[in-house]
């Protein structure tokens, strides 16, 4: 991108910011209220984005409505982590039940063993449950594990991979490079990039950690031979092969285990299992998993007040349930309408556009070519100005423009979902040309 072509897409995107700025004040006011207790204004990292991002005041379907007033599409569902929408009705009918006779106990509920029983099933390695909070401290559990099985300190995973806010497997991500003793890293999709990391390192590494997707950044959808290929690399040694799968247990029934083909040791979960609260697991062979057997004396500790609580449990067996191969089927669909939607609209407006992912999550990238997910990115200047420009025209989408579908975005809201998209498309198109 030349540096006048910069300097016109940096004028359209301040533009299109005042005019947010003027459509939003109560959002504006609100922020500004909120940074005198909140770090920025904010409590994440994820879903931030300049000059703020609305203050929302409720949900339903497939709907958000800040506090100006303004309806959204949501096609982002807080990071994937609302399947079914908001406040989907099954989920509020149990989680108003259950509420009445509290929400945790000390012991095992059976709403809890249902829940386990249910993952356990969807799961091809039909493994043990333990229950966390999060898809970080699944994260956090599946390192642990892994270490005390293997006696090793070590995870091999991608660079720009994700897998929470965990520091050992922030290595990759933020500018920060190898831990040494603690992470390793490869290439997504790069098999000779992890032989060489154990042909390095292997006496250390206790497993090897991977998403199906990449979705924090570029989605990056994964070759299935480099999956199967990374999980026989970590057995042969003598490593665990660890699947995150809190964002793409979406994929299918048994989420990517059952779509890519492979069984993994361990398996995270997060995200929408719990039904929209706070719900992660780990899911995995019960010689790994077995050792939290408080029986054991060779026992591995794990506490957490609210781990498996039952308002989580019960959410999440209806959300998991109601997730079934022609729901996944249908939003695949729709998913897919959308792509080519904005592809063509793209190609008609001589705007550059490329998208990828898989399944109902995917990314848009205004560039002539797939932006690296390790940078550096040449197209942020101008995916910047499509995100403002759909968040304008009432699309909820994630910062750095990835989308994902819930199974209350039907063919109606879809349809509805491209118009306001390639309507957003024709904006950006307009200002670059008047400011041409």
């Amino acid at each position: 991108m030349t540096a006048s072509i910069e300097a016109t897409v940096d004028q359209a995107w301040l533009r299109f910011q005042d005019r947010f700025v003027a459509e939003t004040p109560r959002s504006r006011a609100l922020t500004e209220r909120a940074k005198a207790v909140l770090p920025g204004g904010s409590t994440r990292t994820v879903g931030w984005f300049a000059p703020y991002p609305m203050v929302f005041e409720r949900g339903s379907g497939p709907y958000l409505f800040d506090a100006d007033g303004r309806e959204y599409i949501d096609l982002f569902c807080n990071g994937l982590s609302l399947i079914h929408g908001h406040a989907y009705a099954p989920v509020v009918e149990v989680a108003e039940r259950v509420l009445r006779s509290g929400t945790a106990w000390p012991g095992t509920s059976e709403h809890q063993i249902a829940f386990a029983e249910l993952l356990s099933s969807r799961i091809p390695s039909h493994g043990l449950v333990r229950f966390a909070n999060t898809g970080t401290e699944a994260s956090m559990l599946a390192v642990k594990l892994a270490r005390a099985f293997t006696g090793r300190q070590s995870v091999l995973k991608t660079w720009a991979g994700y897998h929470g806010s965990y520091d050992v497997l922030e290595a990759g991500l933020h500018g920060q490079g190898e831990d040494p003793g603690r992470a390793r890293l490869g290439v997504f999709n790069d098999l000779a990039s992890f032989e060489r990391a154990f042909a390095e390192h292997g006496t250390e590494i206790a497993a090897v950690i991977l998403e199906s997707v990449m979705y924090t950044g570029v989605v990056t959808a994964a070759d299935r031979e480099f999956l199967i290929g990374a999980q026989e690399l970590a057995h042969r040694n003598g490593a665990l092969f660890i699947l995150d799968d809190c964002l793409m247990f979406r994929l299918a029934e048994g989420g990517s285990a059952q779509h890519f083909g492979v069984e993994a040791d361990l398996t995270m979960l997060g995200k929408f299992i719990g039904g929209g609260t706070p719900v992660g697991a780990v899911v995995g062979r019960p010689d790994i998993v077995g050792r939290l057997d408080p029986n054991r004396t060779d026992r591995v500790y794990h506490g957490g007040s609210f781990n498996g609580n039952v308002l989580g449990t019960a959410c999440g067996t209806v959300a998991v349930r109601d997730l079934t191969a022609s729901v996944i089927a249908a939003m695949e669909r729709r998913a897919l309408n959308i792509r080519a939607a904005l592809e063509a609209a793209a190609v008609k407006l001589g705007l550059p556009l490329v998208t990828t992912g898989i399944g109902s999550a995917f990314g848009v990238y205004l560039s002539a070519t797939v932006p690296s997910p390790t940078g550096p990115r040449q197209d942020l200047a101008m995916s910047r100005l499509f995100h403002l420009a759909a968040i304008r025209r009432g699309v909820l989408i994630g910062d750095g423009n990835e989308f994902a579908l819930s199974s209350v975005v039907d063919d109606d809201v879809t349809t509805d979902a491209i118009h306001r998209l390639t309507t957003a498309l024709d904006d950006v198109a307009n200002e670059l040309n008047i400011l041409n």
